[in-house]
């Protein structure tokens, strides 16, 4: 199987403080998601800001965002939106926000969408809703506790189809975080073997822990949003050198890397 890269370009908390080449609006995302398909990006992981760089999940500003990578690229790259809350969103407001954009992807937290069991036939019917409607899902699970409840949910029907795409995290978005690539061992272990599973890591590790994942079969997600450093731990000059640093890991393994079209394949995302 061929391994599906995605670029994750900003997420929702560093500003061009952090980095100049962090793209803000929608022209700067546009060309990120160009340059980041010339160097093996199959998939953008979308956040955008409002107008104080702060975190948003504006339907208009998705779609704005959206029409200005597709005018760039077309349908070469997929467009996954996060819903991810940082604390300012309730799960209604995420529900409401992939109903609005009506996007081809979207990433979805596990225990954003259920803090707790009252939330659980919300997310059912929304999980079916994403089903139905064909916008495929991304479960993001951050740890084994995670893994567990989503392959429980699994066995109860609370989510549907019979392809799932999962993304593990090595870390947590605190300061100077490092991502050991031999905490993958642990979560992996939990994960059904039938499942796709890519992987985020922070920090100058991020290409250790993706050449790991790509070694047990699993895809990857680089990207300022969790990392900034090349190996050698000085700044990347932007999102594609890090893309390229995954492709050549991939190559190094003697793995093909996946274009937009084979990655909707074996995600099998439905006509």
């Amino acid at each position: 199987m061929p391994v599906m890269i995605a670029t994750a370009p900003n997420g929702a908390r560093k500003t061009q403080q952090d980095h100049w080449a962090i793209p803000i609006i929608s022209s700067e995302l546009a060309n990120t998601a160009a340059e980041c398909l010339d160097a093996g990006a199959c998939m953008i992981h979308l956040h955008v800001r409002d107008e104080n760089q702060g975190h948003s999940l504006d339907p208009l500003r998705y779609k704005e965002a959206i029409k200005s990578v597709r005018d760039q690229v077309g349908d070469r790259l997929i467009v996954q939106i996060t819903t991810e809350a940082v604390g300012i969103y309730k799960p209604e407001e995420q529900i409401e926000v992939v109903k609005s954009v009506k996007p081809e992807a979207a990433s979805i937290a596990l225990k954003e969408f259920c803090p707790d069991q009252s939330y659980e036939t919300q997310a059912a019917m929304f999980f079916e809703w994403m089903y139905q409607e064909r916008v495929a899902p991304q479960y993001i699970l951050y740890d084994e506790k995670d893994i567990v409840r989503f392959n429980e949910y699994l066995s109860r029907g609370l989510i549907p189809g019979d392809k799932h795409t999962i993304l593990l995290v090595l870390g947590r978005y605190t300061k100077d975080q490092q991502s050991d690539p031999n905490d993958l061992d642990q979560l992996i272990d939990l994960v059904d073997k039938s499942h796709l599973w890519w992987l985020c890591a922070f920090g100058q590790t991020e290409s250790l822990c993706m050449a790991k994942a790509m070694a047990l079969g699993g895809h990857c997600r680089v990207g300022f949003e969790n990392n900034m450093l090349l190996p050698d731990g000085s700044l990347a000059k932007g999102n594609s050198d890090l893309v390229d640093i995954t492709v050549k890991n991939a190559m190094s393994q003697e793995r093909s890397v996946a274009d937009a079209d084979e990655a909707r394949e074996v995600m099998g995302f439905r006509a």
